[in-house]
């Protein structure tokens, strides 16, 4: 797609094609339709979007037989083609790797496609996982932030099974208790350990393993899972308790050498817990892409103004993960949320498109509508300020989300048929 680049063009550079980055193109596109002073260019390195919200189902999917069609099909279940989604719209692809930013000469450079000049640049890649420095951990332990990521889980949990059952059989005698560890009482550490004990007890079957001799433990710093309150975290101890995962709580990961979490408890002391597989959702960080701007906030990400544009630097936007923003009616930062980075990404592209025109930006305000918390099979969990419940309820708010992310990237029937293809797949494992 290079070769449509047209240099008597102004440029509108997105990096990123998540939620916020995809939307700013596709709002764009129809902003600027007639529009032949500018071309839109989206840069990724993938050629398929990614539905980040459902990796913990593909990284505890059960699979018969740990093929490369079945991991296709997974593959499948959360990717879009980039391609699908910008058909008919005046939207240039590039699919490249960004390994620089010059702000000062406002180019982009690319691993093969060279430099890209830019008028206006939108910043929305994503994030990192974030291992804090803590030793052994980036090593040893399997993070969940991609889809790569989530995929190579799923594999390495069937293969490390069958080892156990090969090496208990050779040497007959019976099974070594397994041991897996969460790191992290978040959003995402909550609905991976509940959505994982439905994997497990079926990897134990077909291994002939006894349920008891697979232990799911999770670890938080704090008394409370999920960051959302007392209430919200009474439900994930409700959970764990019916699933038998063991919750430990007051002590931060200090260390892991592949076989012994080291944790670092409040009161000083140390204690350490045997794990044979430590899955890490403890931390994000912005895209280290985001250091080549001199400015950011302490987190790393882009400080933004309410219409979602660099104070420091004209022309930059940023959204999703990449951006800081505040809530103007509360002064507190936006929840990094799949469902904010939407509107911010339509947000800046109404903005860029009146700053072309000549008309006011918006002011960006954030509206959450509420915390949909996965927490084990169709058992969910809904919470907004002083509502919280849980049940089967939840479980369709959030199908119906799901329906409306795929509508709000494809047409209404094949976003239909993908969505309906994926629960398919997902509900096996419940």
């Amino acid at each position: 797609m290079r070769n449509k680049i047209k240099t008597n063009k102004k440029n509108i550079v997105i990096l990123g094609s998540g939620f916020c980055g995809l939307h700013a193109a596709k709002r764009l596109a129809k902003n600027l339709r007639g529009n032949t002073n500018y071309q839109i260019i989206l840069v990724d390195r993938r050629d398929a979007t990614v539905y980040n919200g459902e990796l913990y189902e593909i990284s505890s999917a059960y699979n018969k037989r740990i093929t490369a069609a079945c991991l296709r099909v997974l593959k499948e279940c959360v990717s879009t083609s980039i391609s699908q989604v910008l058909q008919g719209l005046e939207v240039i692809f590039v699919k490249d790797s960004v390994t620089g930013i010059d702000p000062k000469s406002k180019k982009v450079v690319l691993q093969t496609g060279g430099e890209l000049p830019y008028e206006f640049l939108v910043l929305a890649l994503g994030s990192v996982t974030n291992f804090y420095g803590i030793p052994g951990l980036e090593e040893h332990s399997y993070p969940m932030k991609t889809l790569e990521d989530a995929l190579a889980l799923n594999c390495h949990f069937d293969q490390f099974f069958q080892e156990r059952w090969r090496a208990s059989k050779e040497g007959g005698k019976s099974h070594q208790k397994v041991h897996i560890v969460v790191g992290g009482g978040g959003f995402t550490g909550v609905e991976f350990a509940c959505e994982l004990m439905g994997c497990i007890k079926k990897l134990a079957r077909k291994y002939k393993f006894k349920t008891s001799e697979v232990s799911i433990s999770i670890v938080q710093g704090s008394k409370e899972f999920v960051g959302l309150g007392e209430t919200v975290s009474s439900y994930a101890y409700k959970r764990f308790k019916k699933l038998e995962i063991h919750p430990v709580t007051g002590g931060r990961i200090a260390s892991y050498d592949g076989k012994i979490v080291s944790l670092s408890m409040g009161d000083g002391s140390k204690k350490d817990m045997p794990a044979d597989i430590l899955v890490w959702t403890g931390g994000i960080k912005p895209n280290p892409l985001l250091k080549s701007f001199e400015i950011l906030d302490p987190s790393g990400a882009m400080e933004v103004h309410q219409n979602l544009e660099s104070p420091h630097y004209p022309g930059v936007y940023a959204g999703g993960d990449a951006a800081a923003i505040f809530d103007p009616r509360t002064g507190n930062l936006v929840p990094k949320l799949a469902l904010m980075a939407i509107p911010e990404g339509n947000l800046i592209a109404d903005n860029i498109a009146a700053r072309i025109n000549g008309n006011p930006q918006k002011m960006f305000v954030p509206f959450l509508k509420g915390f949909l918390i996965p927490m084990g099979g169709k058992y969910f969990v809904y919470n907004k300020g002083r509502v919280t419940f849980g049940g089967f309820i939840p479980y369709i708010m959030r199908r119906i989300i799901d329906l409306y992310y795929y509508m709000s990237l494809l047409p209404a029937a094949a976003a239909f048929r993908k969505w309906k293809h994926t629960e398919t797949i997902f509900i096996q494992n419940d």
